[in-house]
């Protein structure tokens, strides 16, 4: 009877662990859209923040004493939306998503027409299609506020404790997702193409390059 028990005890427990394997297995892993996040993220900034004016730091690559090239602060004065829009266009950088897209030309048109921004009145103006996603973009942050991190002895700072790094390291990110999308694709068409691919590797190499300042400039901000 005790080796019955023994064994009967044995094909539980191989049961339970076999269940337990194929439920993990089949669990899906959520794939994170992170340009949606940051283009998600300028549109907050902009509804938040978007009329305040702010002490921005653009970092300059400049040559040293002894010739070698570093990154020298320079700080200037600007509307948030001002400096997003100037840092987007710069760049040449468009929005992916459509919505999104709409949404941040017409926050900016809002902006240049009116000295301070009314979210009632913006969404008041706005296609009735286009007001879920702001509004959903608005809740999320007010999710953000109302979360009780005091019952876990967690004490965040303020969201907005620092603007103008917020906008910075956003802007930033950006970009450097966008370069990594371009050289994904110079890659792409290299396997494609079996000719000559000098002028594509010299693309690869700038943007490369291009990268790695962003980066430095990004763990400055940071």
């Amino acid at each position: 009877m005790s080796k019955k028990a023994q064994l009967d005890a044995s094909k539980t427990a191989q049961k339970k662990k076999k269940a337990f394997d194929v439920v993990k297995a089949t669990t899906p892993t959520k794939k994170v859209d992170v340009q949606y996040e940051l283009e998600q993220k300028i549109i907050e900034i902009l509804l938040l923040y978007g009329s305040r004016t702010e002490d921005f730091e653009d970092l300059i690559l400049k040559e040293n004493d002894e010739g070698d090239l570093v990154l020298e602060p320079v700080i200037h004065k600007a509307k948030v939306f001002e400096k997003i829009y100037l840092d987007l266009q710069e760049d040449e950088m468009q929005f992916g998503n459509e919505n999104f897209k709409t949404i941040y030309y017409l926050i900016i048109d809002y902006l240049n027409q009116n000295e301070t921004f009314s979210i009632e009145n913006f969404m008041h103006e706005l296609d009735p299609k286009l007001v879920p996603f702001v509004s959903d973009i608005l809740m999320n942050d007010e999710r953000y506020r109302l979360h009780n991190w005091e019952k876990n002895n967690i004490f965040p700072k303020r969201k907005d404790f620092n603007v103008a790094q917020l906008v910075s390291e956003t802007i930033l990110n950006l970009r450097c997702f966008l370069i990594d999308l371009k050289v994904n694709e110079f890659k792409a068409a290299t396997h494609e193409n079996s000719s000559d691919h000098t002028s594509v590797l010299e693309d690869v190499l700038n943007y490369s390059n291009l990268k790695r300042l962003l980066s430095r400039k990004l763990n400055r901000v940071l």
